[in-house]
Order: structure tokens, then sequence, then C-alpha cells
């Protein structure tokens, strides 16, 4: 019987770590004869291999090959491509685990939507899922949106003829983007794209940081050669007009811009701080000109003039400012049972505009002026908005909840009023809520600069508790709160208990 799918592992030296992803693997509701597991292990020294090879031994659906270390995961996945019966490849790194239906679940969206690639909802552990890429479920979309290049991690059910077919590979050897590479090839040739927005499907897990290849810091040029072969292979797939500079200002606005800017930027040591700049500055000039600012969010578009300016001072003074900004987040919540309808209404200290007839201007910090006066913020002011996410206790998934924002102008202050409606029938990307605790978590845009925080009621968490497709407001948590601060005021009279909204 030839296996549905092929799940590729590169392995190297996880000692305990690979324990979760094994368990998961072999615990998946997909029969074991429709189901390959391909562990590839790339010159392990930590007693890996043995435990790979009894693996293979009591399990028959189990492959194993050694090969001498490469240093990076290129070369294993590839080997896995080769080696793959499955009509579909599905990759998955060797310190995270599935959820146990989650190969069944990939398969059949594959088969059913006819989708050449399927993404399954990822649950990021202590590393950072873009949540745009999960607010709906698709069935077999074209790639003609840039949502798909949120996540552009390798952890996705691939069709393995088109693979083949299209000579789509990993680059071997220690090369950054090597995912960026093969996953947008691969968008290029697929017939369809299916995403999977309604339940956890990947955990995504950070554990030993110094472990992980691309956790390594950055060597400038050689980064940015890799980011100039993405940007390469995005020209060689299309031809020049609005749908190619959509996609280059991804990674103008992300792996460029991204590095050059808020909080991590404001704290790195100066002097690997001033060579990013100057590395990046030059390819930003070699392939992007002034048009790229109409693409651009306010915040990003004022990183770039400052970027192109080479105005490192600048840069980072923009960054402190970043850094400091604060979401000021006031919540009204009401009913009880199968709807909760949330009233928010919020503001981010730390921005300042000037307010002419109808026209904002932005007024940067005094350091910034001369470089950034007079810039028109009109229009990103009205774009402002709130998100309203809910995030499980219990295991950190997310589900962005669909909100209404209208902007209000307090003289020349924007404040943002947004309200949303909570269901337990539909929260969960159109379907029903998880049975749990579910934390409302806000992230307050004011003309791109944002801030996240969570929603609070007298000083304590907001959380949602979720059962049998009813919701309430987990007042224990508000009350333990309050009690808490009683008993404080008590013991210390003398000082003031601070009180957030």
């Amino acid at each position: 019987m030839q296996p549905s799918v092929s799940v590729i592992v590169p392995v190297y030296n996880p000692g305990h770590d690979i324990d979760d992803c094994i368990d998961s693997l072999l615990a998946q509701s997909m029969p074991a004869g429709a189901l390959e597991l391909i562990f590839v292990d790339d010159g392990s020294t930590d007693g890996t291999p043995a435990r790979l090879d009894a693996l293979a031994a009591e399990h028959p659906h189990v492959n194993v090959v050694h090969i001498p270390n490469s240093g990076w995961p290129g070369r294993p996945r590839n080997i896995g491509i080769d080696m793959a019966h499955g009509e579909f490849v599905y990759f998955v790194d060797n310190d995270d685990w599935l959820e146990p239906d989650a190969v069944e679940r990939l398969h059949a969206a594959a088969v059913g939507d006819g989708a050449d690639i399927v993404i399954g909802k990822v649950v990021g552990h202590d590393r950072k899922v873009p949540r745009g890429m999960f607010r709906e479920t698709l069935h077999a979309a074209p790639f003609d949106s840039v949502k798909f290049l949120g996540l552009l991690t390798p952890h996705k059910l691939f069709r393995t003829a088109m693979l083949r077919e299209h000579e789509i590979r990993f680059p071997e050897g220690r090369l950054r983007l090597e995912d960026h590479l093969f996953v947008v090839h691969a968008y290029f040739h697929a017939a369809g794209i299916s995403v999977l927005a309604d339940r956890p499907v990947y955990h995504w897990v950070l554990r030993d940081i110094a472990r992980h290849a691309s956790s390594r810091r950055l060597h400038p040029e050689g980064y940015y050669g890799n980011v100039r072969a993405v940007l390469d292979l995005v020209c060689e797939h299309t031809e020049p007009g609005p749908w190619r500079d959509r996609l280059l200002t991804h990674w103008y606005r992300g792996k460029m811009l991204g590095r050059v800017g808020g909080r991590n930027f404001a704290r790195r040591e100066d002097t690997f701080n001033r060579e990013l700049v100057d590395t990046i500055r030059s390819l930003a000039l070699e392939r992007y000109d002034d048009d790229v600012h109409a693409r651009l969010a306010f915040n990003m578009r004022a990183r770039s003039l400052l970027l192109r300016a080479g105005d490192y001072e600048g840069l980072h003074r923009l960054a402190e400012l970043e850094a400091g900004l604060k979401a000021r987040v006031r919540a009204h919540v009401r009913g009880d049972g199968r709807r909760l309808s949330l009233r928010l209404r919020a503001a981010l200290r730390g921005l300042e505009f000037v307010r002419d007839g109808e026209r904002l201007t932005w007024l940067p910090p005094q350091p910034l002026r001369a470089a950034l006066a007079g810039l028109d913020a009109t229009e990103a002011v009205h774009g402002s908005q709130v998100q309203v996410l809910l995030h499980s206790l219990r295991n950190g998934t997310e589900y962005t909840l669909p909100v209404r924002t209208v902007v209000v102008l307090d003289g020349a202050r924007p404040v943002l009023s947004a309200s949303v409606d909570v269901e337990a029938a539909s929260a969960a990307a159109g379907h029903e809520l998880p049975d749990g605790d579910w934390e409302l978590r806000v992230i307050v845009t004011i003309a791109g600069f944002s801030h996240a925080r969570s929603v609070r009621r007298n000083g304590a968490p907001l959380v949602l508790s979720a059962a049998g497709g009813r919701l309430t407001v987990r007042r224990d948590v508000l009350l333990r709160q309050a009690t808490a601060r009683r008993v404080l005021a008590r013991l210390l009279p003398a000082a003031p208990i601070p009180r957030r909204a």
C-alpha cells in the first residue's frame, strides 16, 4: 500500500527534545499504512541515531537514514523528498509536535480541495506566529495575496509530484532564508493553497535557542545576499507590475525595515546596528525606488525615509519612541452565555499629532523633526484599528476576532472606539470555540505604530471561560485580584496601590 503522506523530520542532536515530536507522530490518527515517517539524521552525536534505529525496527512505517553532518536542514529535507513514497510530504522539525489528527486533517483538505499546498494552524510556543495567516479557513485559493507570505516556514503539506515536476528543492549548505526560497517557489507553482484556521495543527516550539542554527546572530552581508536571492526568485516568476511590487515590498517591510526599528533595534549594540543599517541601505537603494513608500504603513514610511537618507541617529531615536509606546485601554463587557459584547476605548500614549482643519500632521520628537517634518498622517490615523485576540491559557492558541473600529479625534489626539461580539459558536475562525479559559488581548495600532497588551478590569486580566458552547467572564480572577489589592492596602496603608484601566 502506497502511503498517502510522508512526514519528513530533519534531526540533529535533539536530545530529549525530540520526545514530543516522536510521540505525536506515532499517535497520529491516520492509519500507519497510509503514513510514512522519515527521519533524516544529520550526523547526530548525542545517542539519537541509535534511538531512531530502534524506532524503525519497532515500527514498519518508520524509515531512518544517517548522513554526514551538513550543518543546515536543507540537505536532510531534500533527502527526505527523494525517499518519500507518499502522494504528499509534510515537514516537521525535531523539537516540535503535532495534534493527534493533524496529518489526517491536512490530507483530507488536500484531497477534498484539490490543493497542492495545505497550511495547518500553527501555535507558537515562545515563537511569534503571524496572526493574519489564520484569520479564516481557505479552500484551494490561488497565490494572489501577500497574506500567504506571513508564514514562510516549511511546516506545510506539499504535493510530492509538484515538487518533483518543478524541481523545487531546499538550497543546501549554510544559507539563511532557505525556507523562503523553497516555500515561495512552491507557491508560484501551486494549483491551489488551502488554510486550516479553525483548530491547531502544528506546535512550533522554541527550546534551547543556542542549538538552533538560524538563531545565531546574522552576518549582515551574507544574510542580505540571501535576501537578494529571494527577490531574484520573485522577479523570475512574475512580470513587472503591481503584483510583483506587492511581493517585493513584503521583504522590504519585514526583513529590511523590520530590522532597523522597534524595541530590539533600540537595545542592540551600536557597532552591529551601524553595520546592519549600512548593508540594508545598500540593498534598499539597489532594489527599491521611492515609489515603495506608497505601499508602506505610515510608521514604516518614516523608517524608510530615515534609512534611505542614511540617518542612523534618526533611526535609533525613532526606535526608542516605538519601544516606549503604551496602549491605554478601557473595556466594558455585557452579556453572558452564547454571546458577549465587548466595547473598548483605546489610545496610544507617546504619539503626538497637530491638527489643521481636517488634516493631521505627525509631530515627532524634537531630534526627528528636521528629518520627518510635515508628514501628513490624516489617512493613516483614520485607518487606525484595534485588533482583539482570544489567547488560550492552556496551550497558547490564538484567534483573531472581527472588530468594528471607529476613530474619534479628541482635539488632535486619536481615540479608538472598538466593538466586538464574541460568539461561542464562531469565535474560532468561524467555528465553535474550544472549551477552556481564554484571555482577551488587544493590539492598538495608530498610524502603523502599535502596542499589544491584555485587556484588564480592576487590574486583573479579563478571562473568558468557554464550556459546552457557552461563554462566561471568569469573575473569580477579578475577585482574587481585588482581594489582593484590599490586603495590600491594609498592610501598606501609606503606599498608593496603582490602578490600571
